[in-house]
């Protein structure tokens, strides 16, 4: 099934910016924002070193499997070009009433409200699915994801016994 077409304006520092539905043809700006963001936050996201996506996880996050994945991008036009600003989205197995959540925002544009708009974009989507639960997994010493999951009402849920490093959070879609 086809994600629906989804879209959002914004202004953030008088810039506008757009939120919407992943596309497969958005494969070299996916891509180019990953290549773009710092180590730092490339290792939060993924919670390992790599410099870009290969090929099949490129294939995996810009084919979104809606209603069981969804995935919103924030982008601002650079003259004619559209330049990915952030992203944001979910999986579940299907049948599941419970998704994985992930979110990465430029490093430029953190702290100015970008990832609470996509998340709560992406909340809302998921619940009109039927996903009445949402969890991530963060490394330990993310503050500005731990901080962003707090203001969205997320809990922190446990500490993986088998990884000191990460922790666990969840929110109930009621």
């Amino acid at each position: 099934m086809r994600p629906p077409d989804y879209k959002d304006i914004l202004d953030i520092d008088g810039k506008p910016v757009t939120i919407r539905t992943m596309q497969p043809s958005d494969r070299d700006i996916e891509q180019q924002f990953i290549r773009e963001l710092s180590p730092l936050s490339r290792y939060y996201r993924f919670h390992t070193a790599l410099r870009e996506l290969s090929p099949y996880m490129l294939d995996r996050f810009t084919h979104v499997n809606y209603p069981d994945e969804m995935a919103l991008i924030a982008t601002v036009l650079d003259g004619d070009d559209e330049h990915e600003i952030g992203v944001a989205r979910y999986a579940r197995s299907p049948g599941a009433d419970c998704a994985e959540i992930a979110v990465v925002v430029a490093d430029a544009w953190q702290g100015k409200g970008l990832g609470t708009c996509l998340l709560t974009d992406l909340r809302d989507i998921a619940r009109g699915v039927g996903i009445k639960h949402l969890e991530a997994s963060i490394l330990w010493d993310n503050r500005r994801m731990l901080g962003l999951a707090r203001t969205l009402g997320f809990a922190t849920r446990s500490v993986k016994p088998e990884d000191d490093h990460l922790l666990e959070l969840g929110k109930d879609l009621d």
